[in-house]
C-alpha cells in the first residue's frame, strides 16, 4: 500500500505515556494472512517533538496472540516496525521518528499459529514542529568584567529553561555552554569574571521539559569596560633623610578612583601595597632610615575596581645617606 501527501493530524501538545508498551515479542516471519481475522480498528496517533504515539481498539478475542504495527514513509510501500506480543495492549511509542517526516500507520493483529489479520484503517502521524528560537537577545551596556544578556521569555509554556552559550569575538572558539537558566520567565543572565576591554559573543536556546532544544537565538555581541590607563609622570625623591615622595600625573578622570602606590627594596623584588590616595599626585613612606633605597610603582583604581596595569619599570627612591662620623 502507498500513501500520499495528505493533511497531518493537528499536533496534540501532550505527554506520552503509554503503559501498554512492551518488549518486541519474536514473531514468526511468514505469516499467512487470514481475512477472517478481525484486523484493528481506529487507530489515532498522538504526536509529542521526538515521539509519536500509537492507539487502537484491542481486540477481545482469545486466538489474538497480539499485534504487528506497520509504518511507511511518504510515497513507499508500509515496512513491519514493531509488534507487541499481548491482544491487551493497544498502543505503541514509536520513539525514533525523523523529525518533520511524516508517516503512515497501520496495525495487524496475529496468531499464536502464524496466522496474520487485514491491516486496519491507517492513520498519518509527525513530530511536532521544533521550538521557535528565542525571538529578541540583546546585550547590555559595557560592564566591568561582566556581560549582561537580556532577551524576551519564550511563549511556548513548554519551555523550562534556557543554555547560554560564549565564545570570544575573532578567535577560532567552539561555542561553549556557561549556563543553564531553569524557568520559562528567566530572562536575563549576567557573565562574570571577564578580561578587561575584551569582546564576547553570546546565544540562547530555550530548552523544553522533555530536553528537546530550540535553534540556537541570533548572535549578541559585546564589550568589556576598558581598565584605566596606566599612571604615567612616576619619579621619587632622594633628598630627604626620613622619607621618599612619590609622584605622578594625574588622570583628569580620577574624582571617582583612587591611587594605589606600591613599593619594594629592589627593583625585581616583591611589590607591596603601602599607600591608597584618591585626588592626588602626591604619597609619602616614611619613616625611613639614612641611606635606605627603594622602588616603587603607581596604579589608579577606578570606581568599578578595575585597576590600571603597573609600570614595566619601577621608580627608583632613595633617602640622603647617613652622615659620616666626625673625626
Amino acid at each position: 500500500m502507498r500513501f500520499f501527501a495528505q493533511t497531518l493530524i493537528g499536533a496534540i501538545s501532550t505527554a506520552l505515556f503509554f503503559a501498554g508498551c512492551v518488549m518486541q515479542p519474536k514473531i514468526p516471519e511468514n505469516l499467512k494472512t487470514d481475512i477472517n481475522l478481525p484486523a484493528p480498528a481506529n487507530l489515532i496517533t498522538l504526536s509529542d517533538r521526538a515521539a509519536i504515539g500509537l492507539e487502537w481498539e484491542s481486540i477481545d478475542d482469545p486466538l489474538i496472540a497480539g499485534y504487528i504495527i506497520y509504518r511507511a514513509e511518504p510515497n513507499a510501500n508500509f515496512t513491519r516496525y514493531g509488534a507487541i506480543g499481548t491482544r491487551f495492549s493497544n498502543h505503541f511509542l514509536d520513539e525514533k521518528p525523523a523529525r518533520t517526516t511524516p508517516y503512515a500507520y497501520a496495525v495487524s493483529a496475529y496468531t499464536a499459529d502464524g496466522r496474520e489479520s487485514p491491516r486496519g484503517a491507517p492513520a498519518l502521524g509527525a513530530t511536532l514542529p521544533a521550538l521557535e528560537a528565542v525571538s529578541f537577545v540583546a546585550g547590555g551596556n559595557v560592564l566591568p568584567r561582566r556581560a549582561k544578556i537580556i532577551f524576551r521569555p519564550h511563549p511556548n509554556e513548554r519551555v523550562s529553561g534556557y543554555e547560554v552559550e560564549r565564545r570570544e569575538t575573532g578567535k577560532k572558539a567552539d561555542w561553549r555552554r556557561i549556563a543553564r537558566l531553569e524557568g520559562r520567565l528567566h530572562a536575563e543572565f549576567i557573565d562574570e569574571d571577564l578580561a578587561d576591554d575584551a569582546r564576547y559573543e553570546y546565544r540562547v536556546t530555550a530548552v523544553a521539559f522533555d530536553g528537546l532544544k530550540s535553534a540556537p537565538s541570533e548572535i549578541v555581541r559585546t564589550t568589556t569596560k576598558t581598565a584605566p590607563k596606566a599612571v604615567i609622570g612616576l619619579r621619587a625623591s632622594s633628598n630627604f633623610t626620613d622619607k621618599i615622595e612619590v609622584r605622578w600625573q594625574r588622570a583628569t578622570d580620577d574624582a571617582n578612583g583612587f591611587y594605589r602606590v606600591y613599593a619594594a627594596s629592589r627593583e625585581n623584588g616583591f611589590f607591596r601595597a603601602i599607600a591608597d590616595v584618591k585626588a592626588a599626585d602626591t604619597a609619602v613612606e616614611k619613616p625611613l632610615d639614612r641611606g635606605e633605597t627603594r622602588f616603587y610603582k603607581v596604579t589608579f583604581t577606578d570606581e568599578d575596581g578595575l585597576e590600571s596595569a603597573l609600570q614595566s619599570k619601577p621608580v627608583y627612591g632613595a633617602t640622603l645617606p647617613a652622615e659620616k662620623p666626625k673625626k
